[in-house]
């Protein structure tokens, strides 16, 4: 049984509505970002410590998708992102409160799962609504979340450039964040489209068995292939912004520049999801997947082999314009399995997207300790190009009647 789309609310205002949320969650988690160092002091923390303990953020979020299918399934994406959202602004002050290396690891981990339900909450809100709309609006919701996320971290330098205490600092934070986040709750889709009803688990496992072998096998393939894909585009997002100041620094002896490469990179990748709605509209939302990683490719080729800053900044900002629409429109697929409802094909998605989060740095990290930095970012974005590139061929198979339509907006329906 389905339940009814949702009608209520002018739908420009639904959308301005998720983008505002969008931006609030880019500002959460990145106003704490510069004060980072404030908290390895006060805690006594090494760098080794630090690192562990900022590992609890990533585990939050992958037992998060764990369960967000569910979440989503029985209250519906409003009601998650709503509590999910309000509750992580009003988090973040705990971060200045905490007393111990151990407290800090637990709220950064509960912290981290409320990011992936507001996550994914968020962007089933934003799929349906585009649906709604006939017009692709998934480009820009994002760029709303990294003009958030630029926000919050300016915002949190300033704040301790200024010498602000960071408890203050976040508590003004999330009475903003929070009060935003109440304003815009009427205007967001009350009833998810097409979502389906959540069985009980034992009317589940009889419908699976009666529906027989092939499809139950379908289903489980395509959900593994989303959740390969999304593993593959993380690790292909993220070596910049962990690697890039390194590469300039020690590569390429540019010690005055190794802030410069993570700057092009994300100023390139907000300016694609700026055009990619429209880029989207005119060449088909599919095309512009393959076109977009064959320019990130081609980023990732000239900074591998860059015998200069200056051609490590240009491939660096190919590489972030390439990506930036990668992401978006995983959302938009995650949300349309066939077979499942919005919630499972997200939760697919999100956690093999913090799965790739965590292990990059790793991976990335050992294959330089053995070797280069070059072979490092050769290698391992290599790999993440194999994973996209195979996984999604399963997905063509599977989502044949919905990939490269015309127009975005119209091709996915969530839950469909």
């Amino acid at each position: 049984m389905r339940r009814p789309v949702a009608t209520e609310g002018p739908r420009p205002a639904a959308a301005a509505a998720v983008g505002l949320l969008f931006f609030v969650n880019g500002a959460s988690f990145s106003n704490w970002l510069p004060r980072i160092p404030e908290v390895r002091d006060r805690l006594g923390l090494s760098n080794a410590g630090l690192g562990a303990a900022l590992l609890g953020g990533g585990l939050g979020g992958l037992l998060a998708s764990l369960v967000v299918a569910r979440l989503l399934g029985r209250f519906g994406s409003r009601a998650t992102v709503l509590v999910a959202a309000v509750v992580l602004a009003g988090g973040l002050p705990l971060i200045a409160a905490v007393s111990s290396p151990l407290a800090l690891w637990a709220v950064l981990t509960a912290l981290g799962a409320l990011d992936v339900c507001t996550d994914m909450a968020m962007n089933a809100q934003g799929v349906m609504i585009q649906t709604q709309l006939g017009r692709s609006i998934m480009q820009r919701l994002h760029a709303a979340w990294s003009l958030g996320f630029l926000a919050g971290a300016g915002i949190g330098s300033l704040a301790a450039a200024a010498k602000i205490p960071m408890g203050m600092h976040l508590v003004a934070v999330a009475l903003t964040l929070t009060f935003t986040i109440v304003c815009v709750r009427n205007h967001l889709l009350a009833v998810d489209a097409g979502a389906p009803e959540t069985p009980h688990p034992r009317a589940a496992s009889a419908r699976a068995l009666s529906a027989g072998g092939p499809a139950q096998r379908g289903r489980v393939r395509v959900t593994v292939a989303m959740t390969v894909t999304a593993v593959g585009v993380a690790v292909l997002e993220t070596i910049p912004n962990d690697w890039s100041a390194v590469a300039l620094g020690d590569l390429l002896g540019a010690r005055r520049l190794v802030g410069a490469g993570a700057f092009i990179y994300a100023l390139c990748m907000l300016a694609g999801r700026l055009g990619g709605d429209h880029a989207s509209d005119r060449l088909g939302a599919e095309r512009l997947f393959e076109l977009a990683l064959l320019v990130s490719g081609v980023g990732v080729v000239v900074v591998v082999l860059a015998p200069s800053p200056a051609v490590a900044l240009v491939g660096f900002g190919l590489w972030g314009l390439g990506v930036s629409v990668l992401f978006p429109r995983l959302y938009e697929l995650a949300a349309s399995l066939p077979g499942a409802g919005a919630g499972v094909g997200l939760g697919a998605m999100a956690f093999g997207q913090r799965l790739g989060f965590m292990v990059q740095p790793a991976m990335v990290g050992s294959v330089a300790g053995a070797g280069t930095l070059r072979w490092a970012i050769a290698l391992v974005g290599g790999s993440g190009f194999v994973l996209v590139l195979t996984s999604r061929c399963s997905l063509a198979g599977r989502l044949a009647g919905r990939l490269g339509g015309p127009r975005a907006g119209r091709d996915v329906v969530p839950g469909g």
